[in-house]
């Protein structure tokens, strides 16, 4: 999101089984890969990637998240890992992926360069405050 302003949102077991039914109505297959702390069984992280049913050659690598006191462990990288292998493995057709990122997620930015993303175009969000 970088600088923008968004409140805090909640996400439960509905809302995300919603969402899920949506992308299935829309012919959009999803692969999601997580990572859940031993100890709480909080979920530290999180990612999507989504493939379409009228483009399967494309894949969109959507959400990678990981919970603030998560970070720092290499968590999104996992993630993403586990997640391109399995759309690897599952959907051979897919020849290429794309995915985005605020400018200012370096962290990010620097996963997605070494897992072989490059740079393809640019996108700008603005915010009014009223």
């Amino acid at each position: 999101m970088g600088a923008l302003n968004y409140d805090e949102e909640t996400w439960d077991v509905t809302r995300v089984r919603h969402v899920e039914t949506t992308w299935k109505k829309a012919g959009l297959s999803s692969l999601v890969a997580s990572a859940r702390h031993l100890g709480t069984g909080e979920l530290a992280a999180y990612t999507v990637l989504q493939v379409s049913d009228g483009k399967p050659w494309l894949a969109n690598q959507d959400d990678t998240l990981v919970a603030g006191h998560h970070r720092g462990h290499r968590l999104g990288m996992l993630v993403k890992i586990l997640n391109i292998r399995r759309l690897l493995a599952g959907y051979p057709q897919v020849e290429r992926t794309v995915t985005f990122n605020a400018a200012e997620n370096d962290h990010m930015l620097s996963i997605n360069v070494v897992l072989g993303f490059r740079p393809a175009g640019y996108d700008g969000e603005w915010q009014k405050t009223l």
